[in-house]
């Protein structure tokens, strides 16, 4: 075959995908009324209550945002996914005791975030119990303290409403893929058991007399993992399929979650015909036929979503503009798992475009745009001085152009933070948004916002310190050290070049940390010649970082010993903000 007609099969194969659209119209969206109408069906299936879905599977569905699983056996039971808290977990342990008095065997965890793994010590409060989990998950589980985790636990109280009534016109009707999330209640007890069976691809074990195959099946997380029970060809897979539009972005903020894998994973799923699928969020559904095509079109619309936005990355498409061409056929928009309850392909789109090809969205006038305080002031500037600006805020909210009014009345609040005029506007601007909203995450966050522009709620760390240790003391202490320098406060650190030895004698662990002007380098070992050493046992230091304890109290009663000027201690923990 010759050139030429090789580059004309391609040229047109190009043109072909360039010129493809779906070939029915898109589903419209859902107006105000048929939004209440769907949340109200939508609460049926987080109706809390432990039901049977065949012989020996029991499913505990609307005690948290998850759900957990008992599995019974011969001579015991075994858990999947044990709740985010050990409260929620004493509930629906109680639940599965009603059913059954037999001892619990083994716990399972499907992945490694808090709403499945944190309740473990309230089903087996000595922690001596097999803990079933993919090779990675311990790993995960330590990075919930990880350096981010101020801004995350901010932006994950707005996305789950934390801070909403539960009654009113602001009330957090649930977030989408259950009533609440545990995790985040400043009372809730972390009550973890680390794993200690793990695997790399595939398990095949037997579980009280129940003969089980964990399968390794990255989707929501990279170390998501599904329960295949053959005897009774019952699937739990974990956050990998629910009902409601995956989240393969999550407002809160997260790393990049491949969605190929993520499809690739329930083809595996689908292969098994299952005649059961139990998933960790909303209820189970029976009939093979039934799961294979709920199974199938929800792969079919990752991979959609997915595909799409490669076409038109492709293509030259910036964020923006993909968002707008990137939509479900509409098969898949109107499938009953496919709904916008909790993910949305819009913040899907973005977050694939990241994935490939990171922040830069190919325009040049957006390598180094102007900050901003000088994008505000220009705006203002072209509406004819902030007046003019804050009346063009306030007709775009009366025209009911809420996103405009939003962003409008945002360059007016950098322009003037105080105005209470324009963070009326806004806040007005987003409950309107919020009102009109499927997605629980996008609603609950529009309407925390606007609380908190009408200074009604102050977000900030509540977990007390206590709740959080026993979780707390089983988090490597490296971690604790590794995650100093990140906190180093640069205004303070600026002239400083010190040398600082950690000794962690109860574990046999050294580590240091250098001071550079401003920059503190983690040394996985005892550093040569340090100007302080500081030595403690392990859980001593935790319970400094958690604020259990007061420093001064920890170096006058001896737990925390030091080599070196006392002014260079002193010195050195200032320069450090509040963990």
């Amino acid at each position: 075959m010759s050139c030429r007609i090789l580059s004309a099969i391609s040229a047109s194969l190009i043109l072909a995908c360039q010129q493809t659209e779906p070939a029915e119209e898109p589903v419209p969206a859902l107006h105000h009324a048929e939004v209440a109408e769907a949340l109200t069906r939508l609460e049926e299936e987080f109706r809390r209550e432990v039901h049977e879905v065949t012989e020996g599977v029991y499913q505990a569905v609307g005690f948290g945002i998850a759900n957990s699983i008992m599995v019974e056996g011969d001579g015991c039971v075994f858990i999947v996914d044990v709740m985010g808290s050990a409260e929620t977990a004493s509930q629906v342990k109680a639940e599965f005791q009603e059913i059954t008095d037999k001892p619990i065997g083994a716990l399972i965890y499907t992945h490694n975030h808090a709403d499945h793994v944190m309740g473990g010590l309230a089903f087996v409060p000595s922690g001596e119990v097999d803990v079933y989990a993919h090779e990675t998950t311990n790993d995960y589980i330590n990075r919930f303290a990880n350096v981010l985790r101020p801004v995350l636990r901010t932006r994950s109280s707005r996305m789950f409403g934390s801070y909403l009534p539960r009654d009113g016109s602001d009330a957090m009707e649930n977030v989408g893929l259950g009533p609440f999330v545990e995790t985040l209640d400043p009372n809730a007890t972390l009550g973890l058991i680390r794993p200690n069976k793990t695997f790399s691809d595939v398990l095949d074990a037997e579980i009280c007399g129940v003969k089980v195959r964990l399968v390794h099946a990255p989707g929501e997380t990279d170390d998501q993992l599904f329960v295949w029970l053959p005897e009774t060809r019952v699937l739990l897979p974990g956050d990998n399929i629910y009902k409601a539009f995956p989240n393969l972005y999550s407002i809160r903020g997260t790393s990049f979650r491949d969605v190929r894998a993520w499809a690739t994973s329930i083809d595996r799923m689908r292969a098994l015909r299952p005649a059961h699928l139990v998933p960790s969020h909303t209820r189970a559904i029976s009939g093979e036929e039934e799961i294979h095509e709920t199974l199938t079109a929800y792969r079919d619309a990752i991979q959609f979503v997915h595909d799409q936005t490669v076409q038109g990355i492709n293509r030259g498409l910036t964020p923006d503009e993909l968002v707008e061409t990137v939509k479900l056929p509409p098969h898949l928009a109107s499938h009953p798992y496919l709904q916008e309850y909790y993910g949305k392909v819009e913040w899907s789109v973005r977050g694939i475009f990241n994935g490939y090809l990171g922040w830069f969205d190919g325009d040049a006038a957006t390598l180094e745009p102007a900050g901003p305080s000088e994008r505000a002031a220009k705006m203002a500037s072209l509406a004819g001085g902030s007046e003019a600006l804050l009346r063009a805020a306030r007709d775009a909210l009366q025209r009911e152009e809420h996103a405009w009014a939003a962003e409008l009345a945002t360059h007016l609040l950098v322009l003037d933070p105080k105005s209470s005029e324009a963070k009326q506007i806004k806040a007005d601007a987003l409950r309107a948004l919020a009102r009109r909203e499927l997605n629980a995450n996008a609603r609950n966050y529009y309407l925390t916002q606007a609380l908190e522009l009408e200074s009604e709620v102050e977000i900030h760390d509540e977990m007390k310190p206590e709740n959080a240790l026993s979780f707390v003391s089983t988090v490597p202490i490296g971690r604790f050290v590794a995650a100093m320098p990140a906190n180093l406060l640069y205004e303070k650190s600026a002239d400083k070049e010190i040398v600082v030895g950690f000794r962690f004698p109860d574990v046999d662990e050294s580590y240091g940390i250098e001071i550079r002007r401003g920059v503190a380098e983690f040394k996985t070992s005892f550093p040569d010649e340090p100007d302080l050493t500081i030595t403690a046992d392990s859980q001593v230091w935790r319970e400094l970082v958690l604020g259990l304890r007061t420093p001064l109290k920890a170096f006058a009663s001896g737990d925390v010993k030091f080599e070196g000027s006392a002014l260079d201690l002193v010195g050195f923990l200032r320069l450090f903000r509040k963990p």
